[in-house]
C-alpha cells in the first residue's frame, strides 16, 4: 500500500470535496477520485459516502483517518531516526554568528565540508552570543563569531575584518567627506543592523561614549536593505563595508578603531581540535 495514498485520503477527508482536495494535492479531481476508489477496493470497504454535498466519511473512513494520523507521526519519527543514523559519523558542526556568512569565503568552507565527512554540512546563522556559548559547551566544534572571544577556554583566530562605514546619500552634507566622526551624525536619522547583530551594539556604545543616543529610525537584517533605505534618503546607514558605492550612495569611513571582525573560534581542549585547526589553516 502506497503511503502517498494515505495523504490523499487525509486531504479529501478534511476538505470533503474532490475539487479543493485535488487542488491542494496538485492532482486532477478525476485522478484523486480514482485513487480513493482503488484504496477502497484494496481495503475492501467504503471510506466515503458520495453525496451532492461532498464526501462524507463512513465509520470505516473515520477509523482509517485516525490510524492514518498515527501512521504519519510514526513515519515522520522513522525518517528523523534514519537521518540521525546517517549523520552519526558527522559529529563536527560549524556555527555562524548573524551576518558572518556575508563576509567569509563560502566556496572554501563548502569545499572543506565536502572533503571532510565528519562535518555536518549546514549553514544556519544564530545570535553571536549563542554561537560562542555553543562552542564553549561542546555543541559546536567550530564557530564564526563577531569579535574576539572573551573566555580563556576559547581559541580565536581573526578570519576577516571589515571597516565600519556610514552609507551616505548624494546631497547630504557629509556625502563628499573621506571620514566622519561619530559626533557629526548626532542629529541624523540612522538605519542600523538589527539589535541581534554585534555591529548594532558596537555602534550604540560608540555613540554613548560620545555623549548621545543615536536617532535610529530603522533596524534591518541585511546590508542591501540599509543601502536601499539610504538610496531613498530615509537616513544614513551604519554597516560593515560589504556593498560597492553607487552614483547616489557612498560608504564613508567612521573615524576611530571601528571595525567588524569575524573570528574563527574553537576549544583547544575539544575532541575535534585538530579538525578545527585544519579548517583555520584551510580558509586563511
Amino acid at each position: 500500500m502506497n503511503t502517498k495514498n494515505f495523504k490523499c485520503f487525509q486531504v479529501l477527508y478534511e476538505e470533503k470535496n474532490l475539487v479543493p482536495a485535488a487542488k491542494k494535492l496538485f492532482m486532477s479531481p478525476q485522478g484523486l477520485g480514482k485513487l480513493i476508489k482503488n484504496l477502497e477496493d484494496e481495503l475492501d470497504t467504503p471510506l466515503f459516502i458520495r453525496t451532492k454535498d461532498g464526501f462524507l466519511p463512513t465509520d470505516a473512513g473515520i477509523l482509517f483517518y485516525e490510524k492514518c494520523l498515527e501512521l504519519e507521526k510514526s513515519f515522520r519519527d522513522l525518517m528523523i531516526n534514519l537521518e540521525n543514523v546517517r549523520n552519526r559519523e558527522k559529529r563536527f558542526q560549524i556555527g555562524f554568528a548573524s551576518g558572518s556568512i556575508r563576509v567569509i569565503d563560502i566556496n572554501k568552507i563548502q569545499k572543506f565540508m565536502d572533503e571532510n565527512p565528519a562535518i555536518v554540512g549546514a549553514w544556519y546563522e544564530q545570535d553571536n552570543a549563542m554561537v560562542k556559548e555553543r562552542v564553549l559547551n561542546g555543541e559546536l566544534g567550530f564557530g564564526f563569531a563577531i569579535g574576539a572571544p572573551e573566555d580563556d577556554r576559547l581559541k580565536g583566530e581573526l578570519i576577516k575584518s571589515e571597516d565600519m562605514v556610514l552609507y551616505v546619500y548624494r546631497g547630504h552634507p557629509l556625502f563628499d567627506k573621506e571620514e566622519i566622526s561619530v559626533e557629526e551624525i548626532k542629529g541624523d536619522k540612522i538605519i542600523s543592523m538589527a539589535s541581534r547583530y554585534r555591529i548594532h551594539q558596537d555602534f550604540l556604545t560608540a555613540c554613548h561614549m560620545n555623549g548621545f543616543h543615536p536617532n535610529i529610525v530603522g533596524n534591518v537584517n541585511e546590508g542591501f536593505s540599509i543601502f536601499r533605505l539610504v538610496e531613498n534618503r530615509v537616513g544614513l546607514g551604519v554597516s560593515p563595508k560589504i556593498l560597492p558605492d553607487s552614483d547616489d550612495v557612498r560608504a564613508v569611513k567612521l573615524k576611530g578603531e571601528y571595525s567588524w571582525d569575524v573570528y574563527g573560534i574553537y576549544r583547544e581542549d575539544g575532541a575535534d581540535v585538530e579538525l578545527a585547526k585544519k579548517l583555520i589553516a584551510f580558509i586563511k
